[in-house]
């Protein structure tokens, strides 16, 4: 039976304006003074450890991880200020997560994200409405980031599932190539961060501008 896993940022939430604003104002507290072209392809779907790292050079782990958590901290505070405007589920998702639900599809969540941000993700969007929070995959430092496929593989371990039998949501570029990586049934990038021809060049199957079109999405599980 088929079974769908999502990559979560700029795919379940169009938070791309948040995510780069955040990313820009922390670099900048700390003197890291870079245009926004320069920023993007080191903060869209990547492990946000890897993207310290990049910006600030070699560091202990403990410095990383206190600077990761000061920059989600901001991110969180934006999330907020934004509530109903681009911090909100994407159309049509909420009803296309109803009508799986009733047809019993085992679903989860494999994101760069790290756990505070997950924790705060169910909190805020009532998330357990249709995932089980013990089946998220998270970037906890112990697996490569994305686009190493691993995070899908073990989402899809998570739900009892073979790979092949999964259709992963998408975004970024390191995300459709993991998802693409993974070797499961299907890849749909959603058009988020890039257009519908990126996302074909990166082997994704189809692109989607939203959930609305549940009748072309059901089609592909079978």
């Amino acid at each position: 039976m088929t079974a769908i896993l999502f990559d979560f940022n700029g795919t379940m939430i169009f938070d791309t304006p948040i995510v780069e604003q955040s990313w820009q104002s922390f670099l900048h507290n700390h003197r890291i003074n870079k245009t926004i072209d320069e920023i993007r392809p080191w903060i869209h779907g990547l492990d946000p450890l890897d993207t310290i790292e990049h910006f600030f050079g070699t560091i202990s782990k403990d410095e990383c991880q206190q600077l990761v958590d000061e920059k989600e901290e901001l991110y969180r505070n934006l999330c907020l200020q934004h509530k109903n405007d681009c911090y909100k589920l994407v159309p049509g998702l909420e009803e296309f997560l109803n009508q799986c639900q009733n047809k019993n599809i085992k679903m989860t969540i494999a994101t760069a994200a790290p756990l505070k941000n997950v924790e705060f993700f169910f909190s805020s969007l009532s998330l357990n409405r249709w995932f089980n929070f013990s089946d998220v995959v998270f970037c906890d430092g112990s697996f490569p980031g994305k686009p190493d496929p691993t995070i899908y593989l073990l989402a899809a371990k998570k739900l009892d599932t073979n790979i092949s039998d999964c259709i992963i949501f998408e975004d970024a570029v390191s995300g459709i190539k993991a998802a693409v990586s993974s070797k499961c049934k299907c890849v749909i990038g959603l058009t988020s961060l890039l257009n519908e021809s990126q996302i074909k060049e990166l082997q994704a199957n189809y692109a989607i501008n939203d959930y609305k079109d549940t009748k072309f999405l059901f089609s592909l599980f079978n």
